[in-house]
Formats: C-alpha cells, structure tokens, sequence
C-alpha cells in the first residue's frame, strides 16, 4: 500500500486546495474522540509462513484462524486483522523466504513501528510511525472512532456504509472492505498549513448512514434509507491539532 501513498496525496491534495461548486459545505467541531486502539500486542505479530507459499507466483486469499484476511502475493503479503484490532498488516520477503519488512497501518496511515529484520529473523532496524501525530488531538485511533460515530462502519456489528455489502461479520473482511473504500492520509504542518490537517474520502457509499443524515442533510429534498439523495464523494478535512473539521459532499451518480 505505501506505492500507492504518492498518487492519494496528489487526490487528497487538490481536495483540499480546491472547492468544486456542486458540493455542499458542512463545518463544526470534531467529537469527544477517546476512544484508543490497543496497537502494542499487534504490530510485533510478523507472520513468518511457508516460504513456498509466499513464492507462489500465484495470490492467495486466505482466512486464518484468528479471523485474519490474509493475500499473498510472490514476495510479499498484506493482512487485515479482525475488526477488533483493525489494521492492516504488511510483511515483505526475501526471495529465500526470509522476512525483510513488516509495518502496520490504519486505512493507508501507517502506525506503530516499521521494523526491518536481517536472514536470520533478527531486528535490524526499527521506525516508529507514531511521533509524527505527537501532539495532535485527533491521532489515528481517535480518527477511526471518529468516523464510525459518524455512522460510516460498526465494528462491533459488521456493519458498513462504504463498499459493495452492507454487513461482513467481524472477521479480517469487514477490515478489508472499510479499509479499500476509504481514502485517508495525514498532512503535516508545512508551507501550504501551518497545522497538522486529516483529510478522508469516501467516494463509494453503500448508503447514507442514519447519523450523517440526521447531523448534515436535515435541508436536503431526498434522504432516507438506502443512497436515495445520490450521496457520493464525501470529504471530511480535519484540523489535527483541535479536532475541528469541515464536511463536503456531492450529489451525484446513485449506484
């Protein structure tokens, strides 16, 4: 996922520079986000499989006993854990089998610890991801929290406003199918901002979610169940450092 981190912050970019007429503005302050996800016993679990496998030209999708969905590719595999950890987890091999590389992430932000190992399985080198949302009200996990008040997914129940299907039960799939339809990256402080900005995108809705409906589309002719207003390409733009953030969105092609 992180050859893909370029092209998204370009998208991400032009979204918050840039205001298209047919979208309807919302702002207002973010919500109590307390909620923390436990990362610790998690990012150390690298998955050493059989190097046979992990060497088969062919992909693999596989769900493992601990509800894990895990795809594997010849040098390289990609994780999503169960709802209740909600991560994403990458290890990439050598061409013997070794492990190199593992990392995790939420949606496409990486969090915990890089860490680089050497033939023997032995820690060479380890990054940690988390400095960079030191000091910022609105980390990764308050982040996640956030969005699932917002009424976009429900961990605890499967359920999911983005993708193609509506509930997944609460195995690797559910993570799978939130973490593929959502688009998030964080900004730093820099010249174009002089504070920390989240910026998440969810350009397919499976349906408008009851909250969001309730909290921003009181004054819109066609809401109700199902994607019934045609709500699509919904962008929130958060302020890291406040919690405060704005919310926009189209009214386009119903799917």
């Amino acid at each position: 996922m992180v050859h893909f981190r370029v092209v998204i912050y370009l998208l991400l970019l032009t979204l918050v520079l840039s205001c298209v007429d047919h979208r309807e503005d919302r702002g207002g302050r973010g919500e109590a986000m307390t909620e923390r996800v436990n990362y610790d016993s998690i990012v150390s679990r690298a998955s050493i499989v059989d190097p046979d496998l992990v060497n088969d030209l062919e992909t693999n999708s596989v769900l493992l006993e601990d509800g894990t969905k895990q795809i594997r590719y010849s040098m390289y595999e990609m994780n999503y854990l169960p709802a209740k950890d909600f991560l994403f987890r990458e290890n990439i091999y050598r061409q013997d089998g070794s492990l190199l590389m593992s990392y995790c992430a939420i949606f496409d932000v990486p969090v915990g610890a890089m860490c680089t190992y050497d033939e023997r399985g032995a820690l060479l080198q380890r990054e940690e991801w988390n400095d960079g949302y030191k000091g910022c009200k609105v980390n990764p996990s308050m982040l996640v929290a956030f969005l699932e008040k917002e009424g976009w997914y429900n961990r605890s129940t499967g359920e999911s406003a983005v993708g193609d299907i509506d509930s997944l039960g609460l195995n690797g799939n559910f993570t799978y199918n939130v973490f593929n339809h959502v688009i998030v990256d964080f900004f730093p402080p820099s010249d174009l901002q002089d504070y920390p900005v989240w910026v998440v995108l969810l350009p397919e809705i499976n349906r408008v979610p009851k909250v969001f409906a309730e909290k921003y589309l009181r004054n819109d002719a066609k809401t109700g169940e199902g994607n019934a207003s045609g709500l699509c390409n919904v962008t929130y733009v958060i302020d890291a450092k406040s919690g405060r953030y704005n919310v926009r969105w189209e009214h386009g092609h119903v799917r």
